[in-house]
């Protein structure tokens, strides 16, 4: 008895990569990566533009219980524990759509569960 098989054809990788949502019209978006160590951090913080420019923008960092920010370059820090306020300098306030700038900070304590929300203006 004599079967024949066809091989089914293997279907195709995908051809577009995973959806992100990215920020609003005329908002923006901001994410934190951490490097931390016994006794401190540093946090370096990309803030994006949506669809639409931005002309200035406000990220605020709800800080952990102990944690207080030492040093900030590329923002200027409003407070030190908290909830802290970090606003553009000049040169980093002026966003295109979809384009995104970063700044950073040092801070004592852990940066485990910080969160951060973003405001153009």
């Amino acid at each position: 008895m004599s079967r024949s098989s066809a091989a089914s054809p293997a279907s195709p990788p995908p051809t577009t990569p995973p959806s992100t949502t990215p920020p609003a019209s005329g908002s923006c978006s901001a994410s934190a990566s951490i490097n931390q160590w016994t006794g401190g951090f540093v946090a370096t913080v990309r803030v994006a533009a949506g669809s639409s420019p931005v002309n200035g923008w406000t990220v605020a960092m709800t800080l952990p219980s102990g944690a207080a920010v030492t040093n900030t370059w590329n923002a200027t820090a409003g407070g030190s524990t908290g909830t802290v306020q970090f606003t553009n300098v000049g040169h980093h306030g002026v966003l295109a759509a979809g384009r995104s700038t970063e700044f950073g900070f040092q801070s004592t304590g852990t940066g485990t569960g910080m969160t951060s929300t973003c405001a153009a203006r």
